[in-house]
């Protein structure tokens, strides 16, 4: 419902214009792996509205960060689970894969975050 109604684009817009807020960027990634869940439809509709781009952006403003750091990768990885080779390449257009590698070698004594990458 959430995806639905406009949901992704909502967050994705408030990550893009509030992106030196850590915590707002945190919740963003939190909300968008959330959305990610489930359907290959939903997969889609997330990366669609610019979910990837929204948290490999966060990613990368926020590197220091282990939580959102951990918190992105899963839904990088949300979004790239499943079947939909689609989901997939759009991650990786999106710096989504550069960013999960860049906090996993970050980060690489954090491992929470080793398995969510």
């Amino acid at each position: 419902a959430v995806v639905d109604a406009g949901g992704v684009a909502a967050v994705a817009a408030a990550m893009a214009g509030h992106a030196a807020d850590v915590k707002l960027q945190r919740d963003g990634c939190g909300a968008l792996r959330d959305m990610a869940v489930g359907s290959d439809a939903f997969k889609q509709a997330v990366v669609d509205a610019g979910g990837a781009a929204a948290v490999a952006a966060a990613m990368g403003g926020h590197a220091a960060d282990v939580k959102l750091q951990r918190t992105g990768c899963g839904a990088l990885s949300n979004m790239a689970a499943g079947t939909s080779d689609a989901c997939k390449q759009a991650v990786v257009d999106a710096s989504g894969l550069v960013a999960v590698v860049a906090a996993m070698v970050g980060h690489a004594a954090d491992v929470e975050l080793q398995r969510a990458g």
